[in-house]
């Protein structure tokens, strides 16, 4: 007997007087519906492959990455701009005008001409421009406190704390994830048929999926670059303790 052969249970939905009350919504968990499960499975099962062609940051933090995901027929980028930030202009708010990383996901490949006229507009954000071959725009900043442990740890050839990584959960948060036109994005209807891209917000999401990766490799090279001699990686199943923050 198949599976759709067999009834299909009956349950009684709960009412929303018992469901949509902030103390039950915080505390929700992912399950096999949520947005980035459903990616990450399809990542999977068509065999996708990710690899790291730029990384060019300075020891401070400063520089320029690309991630880029490789599929059946397709190819992104995300193209990482690393910045140093002070403090004091530190601000998860809409109105910030500078932040600790910014982001784009590009459609194909990011060559170096490509990645200059990004430079140019992705750090300004709303204030620049991007263009129908890319198709995020984005933005984080560091959770100060983890990172630096973090930093701290991996430096002195120790793992961080998992406890900390537990209770905080990201190394980066996201100010804004744009998408479907935003400021000369592709809309929708250019990629909205790809396979890979059925369901939500999949192409914010593997912008997002990226920019983990990018904010643990950031992490390791700050490590590295402060005591090459003794700096080690952070252990894979405490990298599984981190996603990415959204503060929006």
């Amino acid at each position: 007997m198949r599976d759709a052969d067999l009834p299909c249970p009956q349950t009684d939905l709960r009412p929303a007087s018992q469901v949509m009350r902030l103390a039950r919504m915080g505390s929700f968990h992912q399950s096999r519906l949520s947005f980035m499960r459903v990616l990450l499975r399809r990542l999977k099962d068509q065999g996708w492959r990710f690899d790291r062609p730029v990384f060019d940051i300075d020891a401070n933090g400063v520089g320029v990455a690309t991630y880029r995901a490789r599929g059946p027929e397709n190819t992104y980028t995300l193209v990482a701009f690393a910045h140093q930030l002070d403090d004091d202009k530190r601000s998860d708010r809409v109105i910030a005008e500078a932040w600790d990383a910014t982001f784009t996901l590009c459609d194909g490949e990011a060559d170096a001409d490509t990645i200059r006229r990004l430079a140019d507009n992705v750090p300004r954000q709303e204030a620049g421009r991007i263009s129908e071959t890319e198709m995020v725009l984005s933005r984080a900043n560091k959770s100060v406190r983890l990172f630096s442990h973090v930093v701290d740890r991996l430096s002195a050839g120790e793992q961080p704390a998992r406890d900390m990584l537990e209770s905080v959960g990201y190394l980066v948060r996201t100010t804004a994830v744009y998408g479907s036109g935003k400021f000369g994005a592709a809309d929708r209807s250019c990629w909205g048929n790809r396979p890979e891209f059925t369901g939500s917000f999949q192409p914010e999401l593997l912008a997002v999926w990226l920019i983990r990766t990018f904010s643990i490799d950031l992490a390791e090279h700050m490590a590295s670059s402060r005591a090459p001699q003794t700096a080690v990686r952070m252990d894979p199943a405490l990298r599984r303790c981190l996603g990415v923050g959204n503060s929006t």
